[in-house]
């Protein structure tokens, strides 16, 4: 990974180099010069940086858990135990099995529906539900989706119970005989 040093480094040897290339006019040797003085500069803060006690505390600490890691894999290439566990550790563990599609029929009741959404369905198998009820999902994820479908089917079930009684009592007067005198 490249640090913030490293690519204003890269930078200003970049610009010399083009700067070098029309170093025949004036306000060229100028602009040269300039970035002369910049990457001395720049070249100081790396010096400078470099001589810090700090980074060579870190490095000491990052070294040595490194140079345990080389002995251990110099020492597992010479050990048969060590080897078979390394060799099984890169065995690729079998993928899961993909899930069967639900296949979402045409026509399906409120109650077949609430089943259905028990299941893990995908987010095409939980549209095609919403697409039977004319229910606009958009751009929605898999969750929306089906609290969508759910609303909508309370909403039905609520509508159908409200107007049970008035069907039945119409079907009721309907039949009765003091309807037909």
């Amino acid at each position: 990974m490249k640090t913030e040093h490293d690519r204003n480094l890269i930078a200003k040897l970049t610009r010399m180099k083009e700067q070098l290339g029309v170093f025949g006019q004036p306000e060229s040797r100028a602009a040269l010069l300039k970035s002369v003085d910049d990457l001395i500069a720049s070249l100081g803060l790396l010096r400078n940086e470099l001589g810090n006690p700090l980074l060579e505390a870190n490095a000491a600490q990052v070294r040595t858990p490194l140079e345990e890691v080389i002995r251990f894999l110099e020492r597992a290439k010479s050990d048969e135990t060590l080897q078979r566990l390394l060799s099984l550790a890169w065995i690729a563990a079998a993928p899961k099995p993909k899930r069967q599609p639900v296949e979402i029929a045409s026509d399906l009741r409120n109650d077949e529906i609430r089943a259905l959404l028990g299941n893990d369905l995908s987010k095409s198998e939980l549209k095609a539900i919403a697409a039977q009820r004319a229910i606009s999902v958009g751009e929605s994820n898999s969750a929306t989706i089906r609290r969508a479908i759910l609303k909508n089917l309370d909403r039905q079930e609520g509508y159908e119970r409200l107007a049970s009684p008035l069907t039945r009592g119409a079907n009721e007067s309907a039949t009765s005989p003091s309807s037909s005198s």
